[in-house]
């Protein structure tokens, strides 16, 4: 802890969801653009945590869902603090990572891709109605995701009150629209599951009442489910950042941003060093 806490952070992997090289890339993308009145600032005091540490505590944050006042204990300082980093870091990070972002759409738009839905849980909160899934019996935000063939994330949807089904969510995320060409004759196309008959995306055929699929039909669903379940692993990792599954507890104002900050993480976090 003595050498994490001085900035020199050695085996963070477990705590950030990043390999060693990945992290310090990422510490160092954020330094130019804060530069050094993080440490020295041209007025007042300098940051109570140096720049590796505090982007390590966000990081740890995200990834293990953990409450402001437990992660200033784990770093000696203050809940206030780690709260203000937050709000500091989160948007830098998503700035500095837009690299990754920009390619894994180029490249994602140019190929077939996967749909699926998943609920954030957030618990009930004032004044936000329509937050219960009856589906996954909680109370969440209903979050759209993209991914490409190989079950990697390549975007996320605006969330959407978790009562929603994903037919719906579809829509009102933003998603349906942002990949439309998908969806058109000639398209590289979309696939998804059967909830999302009718909307546009290839799905599987559903058994029909009182009837059975036919061999060629369950064949195409064999075929079709397959393809599918890379969706799954994506958002499997996406869930890995805990925040997104087991309970949202921050303000539901800064939801929206915090869903961005971990989707441009996984995008990271799964693009390879050095890609063209």
């Amino acid at each position: 802890m003595r050498k994490l806490i001085e900035g020199q952070p050695l085996r963070c992997e477990s705590m950030t969801g990043l390999q060693a090289g990945r992290l310090a890339d990422l510490i160092d993308r954020v330094r130019e653009i804060v530069g050094d009145e993080w440490e020295k600032p041209p007025v007042g005091r300098p940051h109570v945590l140096p720049l590796p540490t505090a982007v390590i505590a966000v990081l740890f944050g995200l990834r293990h869902n953990l409450p402001d006042e437990v992660l200033g204990e784990v770093f000696g300082c203050s809940q206030a603090t780690i709260t203000r980093y937050h709000e500091i870091l989160q948007p830098i990070l998503r700035w500095v990572t837009r690299p990754e972002v920009d390619q894994r759409l180029e490249q994602t738009h140019r190929e077939g891709v996967l749909v699926d839905g998943f609920v954030a849980p957030v618990g009930e909160r004032e004044n936000y109605h329509g937050l219960f899934s009856g589906k996954k019996h909680v109370s969440g935000q209903n979050v759209q995701v993209i991914a490409d063939l190989d079950g990697r994330v390549a975007d996320v949807g605006e969330p959407v009150n978790g009562a929603r089904h994903d037919a719906a969510a579809f829509f009102i995320s933003g998603i349906a629209e942002r990949w439309a060409d998908h969806l058109t004759p000639g398209g590289p196309g979309m696939i998804g599951d059967g909830g999302y008959q009718g909307t546009g995306p290839i799905t599987p055929h559903k058994k029909p009442p009182g009837g059975e699929l036919t061999a060629k039909q369950k064949a195409y669903n064999y075929s079709v489910n397959r393809l599918r379940a890379a969706v799954e692993r994506a958002i499997s990792h996406l869930k890995n950042w805990k925040i997104l599954k087991t309970g949202y507890h921050r303000i539901m104002t800064a939801f929206p941003d915090v869903l961005r900050t971990v989707t441009a993480l996984e995008i990271f976090r799964t693009t390879s060093p050095g890609f063209e």
